[in-house]
């Protein structure tokens, strides 16, 4: 009898999504999502995934066409054939951020924290949160404010009374 010869399996090839979120372990993230899983204080996970649209809000509202999207620390994804699961901790800094119905970036979404697992809208948005309180605060207004420098003009930036940023 002849032995067994062990063939590597053919590797998945990476897509955009993969070298994005590799990049992003460890660290604090903004996602898109579509459905998601709520983790329990115990770590426990549910077995079926939630649609964004059935959740109800602390309003008692839905989110209706609201775009929502999760925050916190990325921990592992994984990606099949067109969909694409992140596995979201607590945010490292838990008093800063918005959650709920806000304007981000000038457009009414839902934001909520981590920890979640949640499922991806497409097409896939991820992105990194500024690490400072007033950083955080602009990036919620302006799509550049990761860029901006700490001597533009702050008569740019307009309070939004439907902004729940802290005063």
């Amino acid at each position: 009898m002849e032995p067994i010869s062990t063939t590597p399996l053919p590797q998945r090839p990476k897509w955009d999504i993969d070298r994005r979120l590799e990049r992003f372990i460890g660290q604090e993230v903004r996602v898109a999502g579509e459905s998601f899983v709520p983790v329990c204080w115990n770590g426990e996970v549910r077995q079926s995934f939630i649609h964004v649209r059935d959740l109800i809000l602390p309003d008692n509202s839905k989110p209706g066409v609201l775009p929502v999207f999760f925050e916190g620390r990325l921990c592992r994804f994984e990606r099949r054939i067109g969909v694409v699961c992140v596995a979201l901790d607590l945010p490292r800094v838990m008093g800063r951020a918005a959650e709920g119905t806000v304007l981000v970036r000038g457009v009414p979404a839902v934001l909520l924290r981590g920890p979640a697992i949640v499922r991806l809208a497409f097409p896939f948005r991820v992105e990194p949160l500024p690490a400072d309180d007033a950083n955080y605060w602009e990036d919620l207004r302006f799509s550049t404010a990761q860029f901006r420098l700490p001597f533009d003009s702050a008569s740019e930036t307009v309070s939004s009374p439907a902004s729940k940023e802290p005063r």
